[in-house]
């Protein structure tokens, strides 16, 4: 009897990890501002540079709610800008897939596409002010951080938690 509780507990204490590692939440905990967004405008460009495809997202909307920001942002417009290396990204997939072969584990994570919008016309996003300290170490694969025409006046997010950005958060 001891024997299959020592067992099962050793079982339980070994896929802990493993689930943790799985767990968009685990991504999301690293944004600064979560807010939900009604959009307003988007633009969406791919461009071939230097043979890699590269889609720059800018996305501009009103904040209709937030989950934590750094000060309060309800009826605010801000903007979110991102570029992603598409080719960058497929080959650390591919690189991901090959190294893990299947296995439980840390998962891969990218930068996420442009968010779908809801019936509302709004999406939750989980971010951090561009060019600042979580706006530049949380990117993940296929992020280009630092474009240089990135010129706006007031603040400018990055999405920071990988394919997760655009989720609700946990509840």
């Amino acid at each position: 009897m001891r024997m299959t509780i020592f067992l099962a507990g050793l079982l339980l204490g070994l896929a802990a990890p493993a689930g943790a590692a799985i767990n968009p939440a685990e991504y999301q905990r690293v944004a600064s501002d979560v807010l939900r967004i009604r959009e307003t405008a988007r633009i969406v460009e791919e461009l071939d540079v230097g043979g890699d495809r590269l889609r720059r997202t800018t996305l501009v909307g009103e904040v209709l709610e937030q989950g934590q920001a750094r000060g309060p942002m309800v009826g605010k417009t801000v903007v979110i800008d991102y570029t992603v290396n598409l080719t960058q990204r497929e080959k650390a997939g591919r690189d991901h897939a090959t190294r893990s072969a299947g296995m439980v584990g840390p998962q891969f994570v990218h930068d996420p596409d442009p968010p779908a919008l809801d019936a509302d016309g709004a999406y939750w996003a989980n971010l951090a002010p561009a060019g600042g300290r979580l706006g530049n170490v949380n990117r993940h694969a296929g992020a280009v951080v630092g474009m240089v025409s990135n010129a706006f006046s007031g603040e400018v997010y990055v999405p920071v938690a990988g394919q997760y950005s655009f989720d609700p958060p946990p509840r």
